[in-house]
């Protein structure tokens, strides 16, 4: 899956209009998927789904139906329903014959990280075979057709699973082809690639590995290149997590993570943050009882501020006005990030509308600052 729990952020959610002489958006009934069990409901949405996009000329408003309904049914759908729709997209777009040139008639407009945003990631991931490898760059510039910063940033996380597909699954070709793509989006393509060999190792989204894998987080991010580090470890929990373990207290974090040191460490918090509670506020409470400033920032970086699906300019600032429960130096860190993510989900809307309101001075500042770079590498959102 994708997004331990995904999210529908602040601009550019409305979905494309439906194409001419589609027709109307109806969804099946799911009530048979939610009587059966864990692996047997994720097969049976995924088929639902398929049956609900397949045929049409436009899926795009029948995907953003199916994000409005898991929303609805819950976290626990909403949580695995980003890789359900991996599959649906990839299928679909192999089934309609949809390639590189034609990719963004397709991919929806919105800035959903759950359900829509699997769809578009499987859809790149099917385009995998229009891919020239000796030009990765121009295969990715149809991302620039993005409406949102978000879009972008998925298109580009979506052609780092296109790359791993071209090459087996293998790793090492995949993340050249991701440093091609230029600094601004290798980290984020990286993330990309990593996530799908992560799929590999569940045997999720029809992904496969040659060779035995590496199943450990610690021994494959310790061979992650330079650069490579946080995306490797960023999606690791959610496919690895230890049977029956939850992230609720500072010291399940430090179980996952003990033993690492710099980099290594900061990535695994990040990473372990990400499957702890769902709600953002819950999460920051956390990260405010790490023992250390470095760990309390790491965490930050696991945040879903996602999260808050639609949520007004208001509750973001309560989320990022929380900060100040943070250690030191990891309040400025947490500004920053949080100031950075409210601002791709709202494509900038927030350093305008959200950044002014926070309460103090080093506040406002940190937040602005994030919030200026949302157009360089996230490394670690989804």
């Amino acid at each position: 899956m994708g997004a331990a729990v995904a999210v529908v952020g602040g601009g550019g959610d409305e979905p494309a209009p439906p194409a001419r002489g589609s027709a109307a958006v109806r969804l099946p009934d799911l009530a048979e998927c939610r009587r059966v069990g864990a692996d047997l409901a994720r097969e049976c949405y995924t088929r639902a789904y398929l049956n609900a996009v397949r045929g049409r000329e436009d899926p795009r408003p029948v995907v953003a139906a199916i994000a409005g309904s898991a929303w609805k049914e819950g976290p626990s759908l909403v949580a695995d329903c980003h890789g359900i729709m991996h599959t649906v997209g990839r299928t679909y777009a192999s089934e309609a014959g949809v390639e590189l040139g034609t990719l963004m008639r397709y991919l929806p407009q919105s800035n959903d990280p759950g359900c829509t945003a699997g769809f578009a990631h499987g859809m790149v991931t099917a385009i995998a075979p229009d891919i020239d490898p000796a030009r990765p760059g121009e295969a990715a510039r149809v991302c620039g057709g993005a409406r949102t910063r978000y879009q972008e940033y998925s298109c580009i996380h979506g052609f780092g699973h296109a790359f791993m597909r071209i090459y087996g699954e293998r790793l090492e070709p995949a993340l050249h082809l991701c440093r091609a793509l230029g600094e601004r989006a290798a980290a984020d393509c990286g993330q990309g690639a990593y996530h799908d060999y992560w799929f590999a190792v569940a045997g999720a989204d029809d992904a496969t590995l040659s060779e035995e894998p590496v199943r450990d987080p610690r021994e494959l991010c310790a061979a992650a290149p330079d650069g490579f580090v946080r995306p490797c470890w960023y999606r690791a929990w959610i496919e690895n997590r230890p049977t029956a373990f939850s992230v609720e207290r500072p010291e399940d974090l430090d179980g996952l993570c003990a033993g690492l040191r710099g980099l290594q460490r900061a990535a695994c918090i990040t990473a372990a943050s990400v499957i702890g509670p769902s709600d953002p506020v819950e999460q920051l409470d956390v990260c405010a009882r790490m023992g250390s400033v470095a760990d309390a920032a790491a965490c930050v970086r696991g945040v879903k501020v996602q999260n808050l699906r639609g949520a007004r300019t208001r509750e973001l600032v309560a989320l990022v006005d929380r900060c100040a429960a943070l250690p030191g130096r990891a309040r400025d860190a947490c500004h920053r990030w949080l100031g950075k993510t409210a601002a791709v989900l709202t494509d900038g809307a927030f350093a305008r509308d959200g950044c002014p309101r926070l309460r103090g001075a080093p506040a406002r500042r940190a937040c602005a600052a994030g919030a200026a770079t949302i157009d360089e590498a996230l490394e670690t959102f989804s």
